[in-house]
């Protein structure tokens, strides 16, 4: 267990024992851990750590009521919707596909706190025709959270995702309350499990041969050891051709176990494939866009993708879209057709400045618009704290004519440096990248090999500084292999904010708001006081038309900049100075107050 700036010897001493028992990492906020510990403790009545370090080893309801305060039971309905209707539009067709109709499909919420996602999971079920033929099981290591779970009592805040409305049909109100429906209670079986411990995967437990299992955000608290271990006990409670769904920030997985990750548009997931199987992919159309098995007419199934790190037949990055990547019908989203050439410009007037989605970028490797002169549009990259309307040209505030900067150059350096607990910047290790490395690069993904690009250039890196610097320099030469690339990387390095936040840009340049604000909003809750973050959570809020919550962003961005030193250049902001960047979200802000 390893020590923290601990006000007492008794916290590290409590916190080593729940690591034992339930295989928890040790906390990256020890006053937030201190706090926790200090509450479960008043309410066990105790105040000597000693005393309540040994409550905890013989009394489970002591150790569950405190893994409750260290871990985040967030939760709601439909959480991370993609996850369920990839569920419904291939996993599910791909079960009856290969067992017929009178299949009886099993499903498996791991960790599933107060309810939300065996529930979703069940209604979705019935509405899918799956009704009499499926067993959702749904387990927890929190007692307290399986008693709410069983009582199936919900409030408003348990609706707030973007599918709360296929709930809805399923919940009665009660006063400031919603009671779930019997008939969809019945079909969940709740039990405790520890998923640390060894004692599953088992028929005793029913536990084991399941089609879906959903463990999502939980892994992100476990050491490296329990994470392997559980990752070798997911994979052997799947059936063959069974899915496994893990959380965005949650660790990867296929290293560690015979899974094998598939990349998909919006992440990755996991399956345990007989040999020789493939996944028909259909259209990606947008969620819900689609009655619950209706043709979609006009489209069939997409061409069959082999799992990641093969690349789907015929796909090239620069060469037109992904077969598994579909318009998100949000959001002034698009999808180019077959053999669509990529204008990079597309990205980069998103990347170059998160906050103004007209900027342009460009790097070394990249060929400047003939006669570009370095002031000229094509020759000049905004930073995040130029806030002039798309389309217009400029440099940083109080920077007329900056220069270029590169893959490898200053963004890298700025990533690299930045502290991602946003103190003082740490050493440096990410390289920069030399113009062979960046033609070699180039080559590949003419050849329409973003992978052996991804590999020249260090974005598979186990650093994940040079990583990020990595995922940026393909950005600057192919901006739609940039996506696949961030977010592979983003699967190594789960918890780098940078990534996320790179990401985020990513999309912001393809126009695909609500991904680029799911994104940014991962970004900030690993790092919640990423300034840059909150402006580009700011411009995407505007353009969905969130106004209220674009202005919230703006402030927060601004009350971040002002409490640093207005001299000191804002982590990820390419060099930008708090004063700049400040004064850009307040400008931005006041501007949509008197709008």
């Amino acid at each position: 267990m390893r020590q923290g700036p601990w006000s007492h010897p008794g916290f590290p001493a409590v916190l080593a024992l729940v690591e034992e028992r339930a295989g928890l990492a040790p906390p990256s906020c020890p006053a937030s851990a201190e706090e926790g510990i200090s509450r479960a403790m008043a309410r066990a009545g105790v105040r000597d750590f000693e005393t309540y370090r040994l409550r905890i080893a013989d009394d489970a309801a002591a150790m569950d009521d405190l893994l409750t305060e260290l871990t985040i039971g967030e939760t709601y309905f439909f959480r991370t919707p993609e996850h369920f209707e990839h569920l419904r539009r291939v996993v599910l067709p791909g079960l009856r596909e290969r067992h017929g109709q009178d299949y009886s499909a099993r499903l498996w919420s791991a960790a599933c706190s107060s309810g939300e996602e065996p529930y979703s999971l069940a209604a979705l079920m019935m509405n899918e025709g799956w009704g009499q033929h499926m067993t959702v099981l749904a387990t927890d290591v929190s007692r307290t959270a399986l008693a709410r779970a069983r009582r199936a009592h919900y409030g408003e805040w348990s609706l707030r995702g973007p599918w709360a409305e296929r709930m809805r049909a399923h919940l009665r109100p009660e006063g400031r309350q919603y009671i779930l429906a019997p008939e969809v209670k019945q079909h969940v079986r709740f039990s405790y499990l520890n998923l640390a411990l060894d004692t599953w995967p088992s028929p005793d437990s029913g536990i084991w041969r399941l089609d879906v299992v959903f463990c999502r955000n939980v892994l992100i608290y476990f050491n490296d050891a329990t994470i392997e271990a559980v990752a070798r006990r997911l994979h052997a409670s799947l059936a063959e051709g069974g899915c496994l769904f893990t959380g965005p920030s949650d660790p990867p997985l296929g290293g560690l176990a015979p899974l094998e990750p598939v990349l998909t548009e919006w992440g990755v997931f996991y399956r345990r494939l007989p040999p020789g199987t493939t996944v028909a992919v259909p259209d990606g159309a947008p969620f819900g866009a689609h009655p619950a098995g209706a043709a979609h007419e006009g489209h069939g199934a997409r061409a069959p993708y082999e799992a990641w790190p093969s690349q789907p037949e015929g796909w090239a990055p620069g060469s037109g879209a992904h077969p598994e990547a579909g318009a998100s019908g949000q959001g002034g989203a698009f999808q180019r057709g077959p053999g669509a050439p990529y204008d990079a410009g597309e990205f980069q007037r998103g990347l170059g400045s998160p906050y103004e989605a007209g900027a342009v970028q460009r790097g070394p490797g990249s060929p400047r618009d003939a006669g570009a002169a370095p002031g000229d549009a094509g020759a000049v990259q905004r930073g995040p704290g130029f806030a002039h309307e798309a389309g217009s040209v400029g440099a940083f505030p109080g920077q007329a004519g900056a220069p270029n900067r590169g893959p490898g150059s200053s963004f890298a350096a700025t990533i690299a440096g930045a502290n991602t607990q946003g103190s003082a910047p740490r050493g440096t290790s990410a390289r920069a990248l030399s113009p062979a490395e960046i033609s070699t690069a180039r080559r590949a993904l003419e050849r329409g090999d973003w992978r052996e690009a991804a590999t020249r250039l260090g974005a598979l890196d186990p650093d994940p500084d040079v990583a990020t610097a990595a995922v940026r320099a393909i950005a600057n030469l192919d901006a739609q292999a940039a996506l696949y690339v961030s977010a592979e990387a983003a699967t190594r390095h789960p918890l780098v904010p940078g990534l996320r936040y790179l990401e985020a840009l990513l999309l912001l340049g393809q126009g695909r708001l609500p991904d680029a604000e799911r994104s940014v909003r991962q970004a900030l809750y690993l790092e919640p006081t990423l300034a840059v973050a909150w402006l580009v959570l700011g411009r995407v809020l505007r353009r969905l038309g969130d106004l209220p919550g674009a202005q919230k962003a703006l402030r927060e961005a601004e009350t971040l900049c002002e409490a640093l030193p207005p001299d000191t250049a804002v982590p990820l902001a390419e060099g930008e100075r708090a004063r700049e960047l400040a004064r850009a979200a307040r400008d931005e802000r006041v501007r949509m107050e008197g709008a």
